[in-house]
């Protein structure tokens, strides 16, 4: 991602019309404000100073009608910025959550869910405010100021050096300010982002608390970095106090020398009271639209922060790419494997293996062994392409795994791992991701074949499904596996959390209802592997055939 603002305003493109009418309810909005202290002038000038009632009066009903009119254009302008900002704020959201969902698991085993949490929601939402805010506020302050300007010149030219003699000093300052803010502003993010990764990793962690009795511990943690984040909140807070206070201060300055020439033009006759009055109340009216484009300096820097860390996200690479123009598999296809003298390693470190070549006829059950933490799971991970090896290929049918659209391969590929996630809801909803369109017979069917149904359907499985067993999470996601009904189903210690009767019930069942097609299991116990045609022992050299006793 270019590490700059201008390829996010095309955010707004789509928008335009949008952006266009906003833009027109708020000058609209801004002139009618500005016909107020200009009524107000004649009012005093030639109402009241005149002694003319019938003048106090149709200013006053020219005063409301325009303030009514100011305040229903204002909530009309107030609807649509506001549509407009969310529907910036979600399709940037949305880009970000797009870009992660194709990321591969090292990703997500090595930053800090809490941390990508906060990136998303609180500085997804400050690039958006500048993008949008930006745009509008100071498209909008340019033509309240210019029409304030021309209104003041209008009224008195010699009080418009008084009115803005200090305006170089507020830029100076708010430059100087601007590189202690973009630290400010970092510091503080981060340790927002701590917060979220402690209350995350906790909440997901409250039973082993318990067990361990670390609670207290947990606690005074939390206080710890609830006091570091009220500090850097604190001193965040205080510096864009002073910040902000200096234009106000000079703004007060400069009210001050206007009272003090107009007075003396009063007093010469050269200029009305009504007319001082106006002059003052624009000059109120113009130091918004100063403060706002002044703001927009420490507001770039704020944005800026939140914008890398975006950025940081949206530049971690893909892993795989799809293909431009992806081959389907054939009308055929059984679900026969190859590797082919594959290799790989993360991020260029240490291979994880290499020269691993085997071949996987199709319909048979393999058994693949070895080492804890010898790559098992991360060449599964290669068959289902989370990532592509950095050396040789693996083809399914004959085709190279690169050619073949993701989505479809991991339709036909179904894997059952040992810590299969479980989403929110029932374990219907649970057992329908696999296929959204699947009949309520056919998930109460592979529940029953899962032997999980006995639970009901409709049996709520809780966040993470920790209201089920460790056992019933694993059946849960064979129920899956068995509706996506795939050419190819790799148990990844699948049923390890169950007891031996219900394993090897269950890898007779996965063995009948999978007759005929390709089956890889992976298991540290003998009997699950019982009926293999094929037993393979991954080595960081390569697989190794082990002898078989049946085939399947």
């Amino acid at each position: 991602m270019t590490r700059g603002f201008r390829p996010l305003f095309g955010l707004l493109r789509p928008h335009v019309g949008a952006v266009v009418l906003v833009l027109g309810a708020s000058a609209a909005s801004s002139a009618l404000a500005l016909a107020q202290p200009w009524l107000a002038k004649h009012l005093i000038d030639d109402g009241l100073i005149a002694r003319r009632m019938d003048v106090v009066a149709a200013s006053c009903g020219l005063m409301l009608a325009a303030a009514v009119l100011s305040l229903a254009m204002g909530a009309f302008n107030r609807w649509h910025y506001l549509t407009l900002s969310g529907t910036v704020l979600f399709r940037l959201r949305e880009r970000v959550f797009g870009h992660l969902q194709r990321l591969p698991p090292s990703f997500f085993a090595r930053r800090p869910t809490g941390d990508i949490l906060s990136r998303m929601d609180g500085d997804v939402a400050e690039v958006q405010r500048f993008v949008v805010d930006t745009v509008l506020a100071s498209v909008n302050a340019v033509l309240v100021l210019v029409g304030t300007l021309a209104v003041m010149a209008a009224l008195s030219p010699e009080l418009m050096v008084a009115a803005f003699v200090l305006l170089p000093v507020q830029v100076v300052a708010v430059r100087r300010l601007r590189p202690r803010l973009e630290t400010l502003t970092r510091r503080l993010r981060e340790r927002s982002a701590e917060l979220s990764g402690f209350l995350v990793e906790s909440l997901q962690s409250v039973k082993l608390a318990q067990v361990v009795g670390s609670q207290p511990r947990d606690a005074a943690r939390f206080a710890a970095l609830n006091a570091g984040y009220l500090a850097e909140l604190r001193r965040a807070e205080l510096f864009a106090a002073v910040a902000g206070g200096i234009p106000g201060l000079l703004n007060g300055l400069a009210a001050a020398a206007v009272f003090l020439a107009g007075g003396a033009l009063v007093m010469d006759g050269s200029l009305t009271i009504g007319a001082l009055v106006a002059f003052t109340v624009y000059l109120g009216r113009a130091a918004g639209p100063v403060n706002t484009l002044l703001g927009l300096i420490l507001a770039q820097r704020r944005a800026r922060v939140s914008l890398e860390r975006v950025a940081d996200l949206l530049d971690e690479p893909v892993a795989v790419v799809p293909p431009a123009d992806p081959v389907a598999l054939p009308a055929d296809a059984r679900g026969a494997v190859r590797f082919e003298d594959v290799g790989f390693s993360h991020g260029g470190e240490r291979p994880v293996f290499s020269g691993v070549d085997a071949t996987l006829p199709a319909g048979v059950k393999v058994g693949l062994v070895g080492a804890s933490g010898i790559g098992k799971s991360t060449l599964i991970d290669l068959l289902h392409r989370h990532y592509d090896p950095h050396a040789g290929r693996i083809l399914l049918d004959g085709i190279d795994l690169r050619r073949l659209d993701p989505a479809e391969l991991r339709r036909r590929v179904a894997v059952v791992a040992q810590d299969s996630p479980v989403m929110a809801g029932t374990i219907a909803a649970n057992i329908r991701l696999a296929r959204p369109e699947a009949s309520d017979d056919e998930i109460g069917r592979a529940a029953e074949l899962a032997e999980i149904g006995h639970l009901g359907l409709e049996t709520p499985v809780g966040e993470r499904g920790l209201a089920l067993s460790g056992g019933e999470r694993q059946r849960l996601a064979l129920a899956r596996a068995l509706l996506q009904d795939p050419l190819v189903l790799v148990l990844d210690e699948a049923v390890s959390a169950v007891d031996a009767d219900s394993a090897r019930r269950i890898a007779a069942s996965v063995d009948a209802l999978f007759a005929g097609r390709t089956r890889i299991v992976i298991s540290h116990h003998a009997d699950i592997l019982d009926g293999a045609a094929l037993v393979l022992e991954l080595t960081s050299a390569g697989l190794i055939r082990r002898p078989t006793e049946s085939a399947a």
